[in-house]
């Protein structure tokens, strides 16, 4: 087949299967405590940090996690200091950020073309660099997940009772909201800021419903995420299509399908 004889292909395969294990590691978790608004609002403001790092020619890795983590910090303040709901703070900050990024990209010569691959991904903008990254956020999250189960099962089940029994709640959130981070930027590039949304929740939303035990969570949702990232990668190269919005979809449909038969 010609999609595993292309080498770019190869590697935007590669690269797409990675980006889904590492989305899917961290689903579940922002599921359970509700955190949906939060990894979305992330990656939108992962998208300041693509513009700076686009524009002045830096990595955007650092850049956009940096960007980030602040985001979240901010998001933080507003919520602890200022007794603001946490989703109004996300709502308030999000458009911040978007037009930062929109106003800082506008300066680039290439503007249309790069908001375009960045808001609803590219394959062509994937290199191994970005393969290397992936592999490595992986190895971060299963590290930290093996390294805090028991912390993250008392927060999943009860944050007073996990605070309760001594297990530090809120070090433990600032990881999770920085470790959101590092998975966003890592799968920014397929996905794309726009699309991301979809990766880091519909699986866990499948692995809450089927799943019978902690470890299976993951099981099931990386099983999900890696199964319709290669069907949608395989679907974008046969049609000619985007491949962020083609997994999306092809996400979706299976998800309503899962639902109907379970």
């Amino acid at each position: 087949m010609e999609i595993f004889e292309l080498e770019f292909l190869r590697t935007a395969l590669i690269a797409t299967i990675l980006a889904a294990i590492s989305s899917s590691i961290m689903s579940p978790t922002i599921v359970f405590k509700r955190m949906e608004f939060i990894g979305d609002g992330t990656a939108h403001a992962a998208f300041a940090g693509l513009a700076v790092a686009l524009l002045f020619g830096l990595d955007y890795r650092l850049i956009s996690i940096i960007t980030a983590i602040i985001f979240s910090l901010l998001i933080s303040y507003f919520t602890n200091k200022k007794q603001i709901h946490e989703n109004s703070a996300i709502g308030m900050l999000l458009p911040v950020f978007m037009s930062i990024g929109v106003i800082i990209l506008s300066k680039s010569s290439t503007y249309t073309q790069n908001i375009t691959s960045y808001l609803f991904g590219d394959i062509l903008l994937v290199n191994m660099k970005d393969v290397y990254f992936l592999i490595f956020v992986v190895i971060l999250e299963s590290l930290f997940f093996f390294f805090y189960k028991e912390g993250i099962l008392y927060f999943l089940a009860d944050e007073k009772m996990a605070r309760f029994y001594g297990v530090k709640t809120q070090f433990l959130r600032a990881l999770l909201l920085s470790l959101i981070s590092v998975v966003v930027v890592s799968i920014v590039k397929i996905s794309g800021v726009i699309l991301l949304g979809a990766l880091i929740i519909i699986p866990g939303i499948v692995a809450k419903k089927l799943a019978k035990s902690y470890k299976r969570l993951f099981v099931i949702s990386i099983l999900f995420n890696t199964s319709v990232s290669f069907v949608g990668f395989y679907f974008a190269y046969l049609f000619d299509i985007a491949p962020g919005p083609s997994i999306v979809l092809v996400s979706f449909i299976s998800f309503v399908v899962l639902s109907l038969i379970f």
